[in-house]
């Protein structure tokens, strides 16, 4: 045998695996009966090129069979309604997963704890859906933003693409997909089990809509940004409404500076509250 290469002779043994590997592309015949191994790096490639080109298929069709999985839920419960309840963790989960791997073009979310799937699992299933391009507008709740770890997490999705913002409170959850569904979580002690899954109608209308001014009137939000003339990532966590002792963490400053900046800022705005700042911050297009 010679390096690198053999004769089907001397793989007869198994000749099943020589068709299988020249079908992945990583070996290849040079003679009647002689292969060949592709060199590494370009068997790799082939290999990755075929998964990914597997994988746009596969979203290709995820539109289409989420459009009918809808239309046949609502035959089978031989509901034409609005509004259809979802009921168990494992079912709420699944329906998300689903909807978002239908999504073409926007989803829109108040987000707020308590959260259906780990935060982890939802960042993997965002930054999936911006593989397809898929857009997100996410307003967060002061309460999402002070769980520990959240604010490296959104500064991580901010910068892979998300349109942030944040607001001191939000009414509930909610996330509206493509305009077309939304999903209302229902948290009962801390846990979601249960959602309600809404159609085209007015109520989709009026929700959407809903988030559209929530939007207009929250703060843009990048912890991760730099400082340029102003402070930008103290006036995002200012408008987010972190505490002191809070930012200081996240800045890596002591407490008392902080305190010193965020006065300063607050002067510099002529704001009496830590969201005017932020509010005013925003309109001078500091943020």
């Amino acid at each position: 045998m010679h390096i690198g290469s053999c004769t089907v002779e001397e793989a007869q043994t198994r000749p099943e695996v020589l068709e299988e590997l020249h079908r992945l592309g990583v070996v290849r015949r040079v003679g009647a009966d002689v292969w060949q191994a592709v060199p590494p790096d370009l068997a790799v490639e082939m290999l990755i090129a075929a998964r990914e080109d597997g994988h746009r298929r596969a979203r290709a069709e995820a539109a289409p069979l989420m459009d009918a999985y809808l239309r046949n839920r609502a035959e089978h419960h031989h509901d034409t309604a609005m509004v259809e309840v979802v009921n168990g963790a494992d079912a709420v989960r699944d329906l998300w997963q689903a909807l978002l791997a239908g999504a073409r073009s926007e989803v829109c979310v108040l987000d707020q704890p308590p959260y259906i799937s780990p935060v982890e699992e939802h960042v993997e299933l965002e930054v999936d859906t911006r593989r397809r391009h898929v857009q997100w507008r996410v307003i967060y709740d002061r309460s999402s933003v002070e769980l520990p770890g959240r604010l490296a997490e959104i500064a991580s999705l901010v910068a892979s693409g998300e349109r942030a913002r944040v607001t001191p409170t939000l009414p509930f959850k909610l996330a509206v997909v493509d305009a077309r569904v939304a999903v209302l979580p229902v948290a009962v002690r801390a846990v979601v089990d249960q959602v309600l899954l809404i159609r085209p109608s007015p109520l989709l209308d009026v929700l959407t809509s809903m988030f559209d001014l929530y939007w207009d009137n929250s703060i843009p939000f990048n912890p991760g940004a730099s400082g340029v003339e102003v402070d930008t990532q103290l006036l995002a966590l200012l408008a987010a409404g972190l505490t002191d002792e809070s930012i200081a963490r996240h800045l890596g400053l002591g407490p008392r500076t902080v305190q010193r900046r965020v006065r300063q800022l607050m002067d510099r705005c002529g704001a009496q509250t830590r969201f005017q700042a932020g509010v005013q911050a925003m309109r001078r297009g500091w943020l």
